[in-house]
């Protein structure tokens, strides 16, 4: 069987939640919004549309959704450049494993394809992925699966072929909607996320070894 996986961008591959909390409160600070930690926890993996639909609503936001969201791109652009992006802890000798072992690896973010390029390039990442799919290349981003369904439809795979590694509940929900076996890995940057529903749970990446990984491929064997 060939062996793929699903990667996940923010808070998989970069531990880029503290950087996003801070610029999505600083866009809200300016519209007389003041947002806790846990509430910008609920945010996580969450498609970029459908979160400024979900802080207009729960906030009473004037404006279009679409336009506070072209606002919010607008400004993080402007100013990542100065921000500091790191990889996540052991994710490029996780990568180098997989790729060793002969398995086929790509990215699935809800995460707009420029902010892609910019964190992969940040971190020297990108040569890993096959494929790479926003959720700017699908009808609904996360918690929906159309991310990782069109990763399946582009090798011409089954999604029970795949796994995905996630780090919030609205990627798990995702994975398991695609039909995809998931590994739920907790990163604390990204809150106390319920990742219940994924198949193993882990909190370091050197806890996922070629043999761990093999294990799912037996079981569909």
């Amino acid at each position: 069987m060939r062996k793929h996986v699903i990667f996940d961008m923010d808070g998989v591959l970069v531990d880029s939640e503290p950087v996003h909390m801070q610029i999505l409160a600083e866009v809200l600070r300016e519209m007389g919004v003041e947002i806790t930690k846990e509430y910008h926890f609920t945010l996580v993996g969450m498609g970029a549309l459908m979160l400024w639909e979900k802080l207009k609503k729960d906030f009473g936001l004037q404006g279009d959704p679409k336009d506070l969201l072209e606002a919010h791109k607008a400004y993080f652009f402007e100013v990542i450049g100065d921000r500091d992006i790191p990889p996540t802890s052991g994710i490029s000798e996780l990568l180098d494993r997989l790729r060793a072992s002969g398995y086929n690896l790509s990215l699935g973010s809800s995460s707009p394809v420029k902010l892609i390029d910019i964190f992969m390039d940040k971190v020297n990442l990108r040569e890993y992925f096959d494929y790479v799919v926003s959720s700017e290349h699908v009808a609904n981003g996360k918690p929906f699966p159309d991310i990782f369904l069109k990763i399946s439809e582009l090798y011409g795979i089954a999604p029970e072929s795949f796994v995905v590694i996630e780090d919030s509940r609205n990627g798990v929900k995702a994975a398991r909607a695609a039909g995809m076996q998931c590994i739920g890995y907790r990163n604390e940057n990204s809150g106390n996320q319920d990742l219940s529903a994924a198949d193993l749970l882990i909190d370091d990446f050197r806890e996922l070894t070629t043999a761990k990984m093999d294990m799912f491929y037996l079981v569909n064997e």
